[in-house]
């Protein structure tokens, strides 16, 4: 396919849902008001369709060309549960649509990936409004969804240059185990992937069922032969067990060249486990219980699953937990979404996530603003 494609479709004006500005940031993630028609927002004449998407129970499905949420089983582009966003393609749905990240905004990070409390809880999305351009470079790939884990990659490290791996242990993650009536402080604080065979330690701190403090310490630590193998473990019971039922919380996969830490959850087990993180551990390691922050509010709706994910979850859309609250800050990234790899004809969209609440102020209800778009520099 050519990765070049026209701006050729004209949005009718009964769709256009154009905005002034809008879009939630600053200190308090608030919404502005949308007036009806106008355009405007920024230093010049920026138009676009926005929209909160309620999002808090169950996935809620967007089609960007009409601007209209739909159901699962009519033409979707973006579905969105919680945080976590999907496109209708690959492990994610029938359909033929990818990603790509067009704008990064590495400013609003620090070394290593961390984000920067200043930069985030100051910007706003006014002022972040510019990036959502009319045309963007040609990606040089296109990304569908893929099965992954809320745990990532960044359990570990990995030395470009001796091509060796080693342990993470300045992240920690919060776990629901797959029984979904306790937790668990994770951090992983061993491993020899040289060895043969290869031996592993993750420690925890454990939140039985029915309390709300993490009290018990465990160890999960073992071994899998050189041309790998899998562990899982019931941070409950403080045993390694059969990777079956809904037992097990956390599950180590050691394959050469695969490595993956999963819940049990989602396509990874048949529990219900979920993950919070993650967060550094200098601040993680404070917490006195996984359910209730320092302010007495419940953090069990920031879990998430494990689930199909792509562009979104690569290149996150927010940052957790600044300046000690326990919110979701947006980092105004703008992607890519073509809504058929497969068609040069089909329409690109450039995409924004200004806010995670809603006109209420609930969470859960991201709000989506973004354009057709015109993309650069490939063949035609």
């Amino acid at each position: 396919m050519s990765l070049y494609k026209h701006n050729l479709w004209a949005m009718p004006l009964s769709l256009a849902l154009v905005a002034c500005g809008g879009g939630g940031g600053g200190s308090d993630n608030s919404i502005d008001d949308k007036p009806d028609g106008g355009s405007g927002g920024g230093s010049g004449a920026v138009e676009y369709q926005q929209q909160v998407v309620d999002a808090r129970n169950g996935y809620t499905y967007l089609n960007l060309t009409t601007g209209e949420t739909v159901a699962a089983d009519a033409e979707w582009h973006m579905a969105f549960s919680r945080s976590n966003i999907q496109l209708n393609g690959g492990a994610s749905g029938n359909g033929k649509v990818a990603g790509a990240l067009a704008v990064a905004q590495d400013d609003f990070y620090t070394g290593a990936g961390v984000a920067d409390p200043n930069v985030f809880m100051n910007a706003t999305a006014d002022a972040e409004l510019e990036h959502l351009a009319d045309s963007f470079p040609a990606p040089a790939n296109w990304q569908t969804d893929t099965l992954t884990t809320a745990f990532g990659s960044d359990w570990y490290n990995y030395d470009f240059t001796t091509h060796t791996i080693t342990p993470n242990p300045d992240l920690g993650w919060l776990v629901r185990s797959g029984e979904g009536d306790s937790y668990a402080r994770v951090r992983v604080t061993g491993l020899d992937y040289g060895a043969d065979p290869i031996t592993y330690q993750i420690d925890l701190t454990v939140q039985a069922a029915d309390t709300s403090q993490l009290t018990t310490s465990r160890s999960f630590t073992g071994s899998v032969p050189k041309e790998g193998g899998e562990a899982c473990y019931d941070f409950d019971a403080g045993q390694t067990v059969a990777c079956t039922g809904t037992a097990w919380d956390i599950k180590l996969n050691l394959k050469p060249r695969a490595l993956s830490l999963v819940s049990n959850s989602g396509p990874n087990g048949d529990g219900n486990g979920a993950v919070l993180g993650p967060i550094p551990w200098t601040e993680v390691s404070t917490y006195a219980s996984a359910t209730i922050d320092s302010n007495g509010t419940s953090m069990t709706r920031a879990y998430a699953p494990d689930q199909a994910a792509g562009v979104f979850s690569e290149h996150s859309w927010y940052a957790y937990n600044l300046g000690g609250a326990h919110k979701l800050w947006p980092n105004y990234r703008v992607y890519l979404v073509d809504t058929n790899i497969d068609d040069d004809a089909s329409p690109v969209y450039a995409v924004q996530i200004i806010n995670y609440y809603g006109e209420d102020g609930a969470s859960g209800q991201p709000v989506v603003r973004w354009k057709q778009v015109s993309l650069t520099g490939g063949a035609n």
